[in-house]
């Protein structure tokens, strides 16, 4: 449990130190996500998310040692800055909130649940979980979140369902 929230520190402080490109123009975002997952890229999607007949930012995250990408939809409700980033894969999905500078997981809502809950209650590790409720407290940029989620989100699935990723 300490290295991983060693590796985790670690990871934050890459983040911060400016070591991820901006996504824009085509352009991709890539990092390490400091897990068996290896590093990871994130482009955006050329897939949309279509959350109530409204057509999500969506982004592409990819690892070096994962067979499947990972789908980010950014959806922004209020006026507050208030974003949520819909995670999914054909076999894991799960919520990631940015409210009132407070950055962190949450289990996906039932209007985004594609999957059935308690298959992703069995996928899920509930250590992992509840030490990233509260990631961050200050104000990110939406690459830097996106970073955090590339970083945190290994962490997220039970080792005996990581290889299925």
């Amino acid at each position: 449990m300490k290295t991983k929230l060693v590796l985790l520190s670690i990871c934050i402080a890459i983040l911060s130190m400016g070591a991820t490109a901006k996504i824009k123009d085509g352009k991709a975002m890539t990092g390490n996500s400091l897990t068996e997952f290896g590093k990871y890229t994130i482009v955006n999607s050329d897939v949309p998310m279509v959350y109530n007949d409204q057509v999500l930012k969506t982004f592409e995250l990819t690892y070096e040692n994962t067979n499947n990408p990972v789908t980010i939809g950014l959806l922004c409700e209020d006026k507050e800055k208030c974003k949520t980033f819909i995670v999914r894969t054909d076999d894991f999905e799960i919520e990631y909130t940015c409210k009132n500078q407070v950055f962190g997981v949450k289990k996906i809502e039932p209007r985004f649940q594609v999957l059935p809950k308690e298959e992703m209650e069995m996928k899920l590790n509930k250590v992992s979980y509840y030490s990233q409720r509260v990631i961050c407290q200050n104000k990110k940029s939406e690459d830097e979140l996106l970073g955090l989620i590339a970083c945190y989100l290994p962490d997220l699935v039970n080792d005996e369902y990581q290889a299925s990723f």
